[in-house]
């Protein structure tokens, strides 16, 4: 049998690394187990219904980016072509990020052609619900992760729900619109 010891106030899941509640077995982000060391992250997420995420680069958000940039910041160039990308969640844990040279690759990688460099590289993920709902959580980015163009960056570590049509905006340019199919 397999105790479970009580949590440091610094203990973060390894899954996702959120921190980890009082006494709590699972992650309230990512349903990790604390007890059986049983992660979320490779579970397929096969209940109904399903969602997309449609990436895309955005020029209106570029613009609110850079009107509230440093100076030495306007030399950041708007990518000239980069087509919609549109991305099945099939797993109840999607990261967001850009590949590392070490080769850890991202479920939705920003990097390649028109990589963002406003995009760290464990960004934000996104956590199924048990009713198939979305939550997202930036993993402490670099420069913020907003919903539905608020101005204030969501709490890091800190799970915010999503329904149907939210727009996801991270780095300098990119905009993640989730649907539900």
């Amino acid at each position: 049998m397999t105790s479970v010891s009580a949590p440091s106030a610094a203990e973060l899941c390894p899954d996702c690394g959120a921190p980890r509640g009082d006494l709590a077995r699972f992650c309230e982000a990512c349903r990790y187990d604390f007890t059986t060391g049983a992660g979320a992250g490779a579970v397929s997420a096969s209940r109904s219904p399903s969602w997309t995420a449609t990436v895309s680069v955005d020029h209106e958000y570029f613009a609110k980016v850079m009107a509230r940039s440093e100076p030495e910041d306007q030399r950041l160039y708007f990518p000239t072509h980069s087509p919609d990308r549109h991305i099945p969640l099939t797993h109840v844990l999607i990261t967001i990020g850009r590949r590392r040279s070490s080769g850890h690759t991202p479920f939705i990688d920003l990097g390649g052609a028109s990589e963002d460099p406003g995009v760290s590289h464990e960004h934000a993920i996104l956590i199924q619900q048990p009713d198939s709902t979305w939550s997202l959580m930036d993993k402490g980015s670099t420069n913020g992760t907003t919903v539905n163009g608020a101005e204030d960056p969501v709490v890091p570590y800190k799970p915010v729900p999503l329904t149907d049509g939210d727009l996801v905006h991270v780095g300098l340019w990119t905009t993640i619109t989730i649907h539900r199919n």
